[in-house]
């Protein structure tokens, strides 16, 4: 069986529903060179938990993200492990990272590998959208010197829609639609959304969701697309 086919095969197993590959040398820190190809994984929120968040995140939503990040690490880690067991080289870059010391960056853009691998856009609210399931998803990436396909990205297709917009109750969210190299400062601030997940949902997981710019994307809905 070819080595890329039961990678997939094992993670689509275990809950992940998207699975794409593309090329990433040239968004990736030069410490990471070696390793210019991307697999991106992600699992899909049920509709239910999405539909029930209204002015602020859910007990439901945030053991839901905690969870599903703990088996996107799991499932990101076993990729890594059968590549390095068929000689290449590899690293997973974890579900969940954003470090305020670094623009609440992380090591890599899930985002990028993502719309790398064809699997959707970059939306209004700064958020990955799916192709499917709009941004109600939780993604993650494992790099490697692996040959992999490389599939077209998709521009945004958000059009004239400002739902997340008009519903950001911190004013992360600009409005403005992203283009092909787009500069986040542009469009979203993450520093207005994180001041305002720690201070109005700190009883719920030390505020670190909200949740509401996905409640209320029309692309979350089922049907939608």
């Amino acid at each position: 069986m070819d080595l890329l086919k039961k990678i997939e095969d094992k993670l689509r197993d275990n809950g992940i529903v998207l699975f794409g590959t593309g090329f990433v040398e040239d968004k990736i820190s030069s410490d990471l060179k070696s390793m210019p190809y991307a697999i991106s994984i992600g699992m899909r929120y049920p509709y239910t938990i999405i539909d029930q968040i209204k002015d602020g995140p859910t007990i439901t939503y945030f053991h839901q993200y905690r969870t599903m990040n703990a088996n996107l690490d799991r499932c990101a880690i076993i990729a890594q492990s059968i590549l390095l067991s068929n000689g290449y080289e590899a690293m997973y870059v974890p579900a969940s990272q954003s470090d305020p010391k670094a623009d609440y960056s992380g090591i890599f853009s899930h985002k990028i590998a993502a719309i790398r691998a064809g699997l959707g856009f970059i939306g209004k609210n700064n958020l990955f959208l799916s192709n499917e399931f709009g941004p109600a998803v939780r993604l993650s990436t494992i790099l490697t010197d692996m040959e992999l396909d490389i599939s077209a990205e998709r521009i945004s297709g958000c059009n004239d829609c400002n739902e997340c917009f008009s519903a950001c109750p911190a004013g992360a969210i600009f409005g403005v639609m992203p283009n092909e190299n787009y500069d986040r400062k542009e469009i979203f601030s993450p520093e207005k959304c994180s001041y305002y997940m720690s201070t109005k949902f700190k009883d719920m997981g030390r505020g670190s969701v909200c949740g509401i710019c996905i409640g209320v994307c029309p692309y979350s809905k089922p049907n939608s697309k």
